[in-house]
């Protein structure tokens, strides 16, 4: 079986952190500058516009957002383009048959580097293939 690297991913970038927390790409570079600041204090090394994630996801559920506003919680079924964890979450698949499926039937969308999932497109799929036994 082939891994994808996303399957080894050790870092989040910017990019990534900005579109998990739903801010902009600026103030996700700030939290980055932050995190950095902090692990630096506790001996560690850092590359530029890079977080582990394991340290990312701790400071997230910790620290971090203590002064930040939060974004509103969107539900799943008010959103049009979902990301991997989402699609997981909506369509009740793991990570590896939703990335295969949504390429097989078009609900994959790129948009730049971004791979998203189009939720419409993937309820209208469901409609049409009931024999499926979805």
């Amino acid at each position: 079986m082939e891994m994808g690297m996303e399957e080894h991913k050790v870092f989040y970038t910017v990019e990534e952190i900005a579109s998990d927390l739903c801010i902009r790409k600026g103030e996700a570079a700030e939290l980055v500058k932050k995190m950095h600041r902090e692990l630096k204090a506790a001996g560690k090394l850092t590359i530029a516009g890079k977080v582990p994630i394991a340290w990312y996801e701790r400071q997230k559920e910790y620290s971090f957002l203590e002064g930040w506003q939060q974004p509103e919680h969107i539900p799943l079924t008010e959103k049009r383009l979902l990301n991997l964890k989402e699609f997981c979450t909506y369509s009740g698949m793991g990570q590896h048959m939703a990335r295969e499926f949504a390429k097989g039937t078009g609900i994959e969308k790129r948009i730049g580097h971004r791979v998203l999932y189009d939720r419409v497109l993937f309820d209208r799929w469901c409609n049409k293939n009931k024999s499926f036994g979805l």
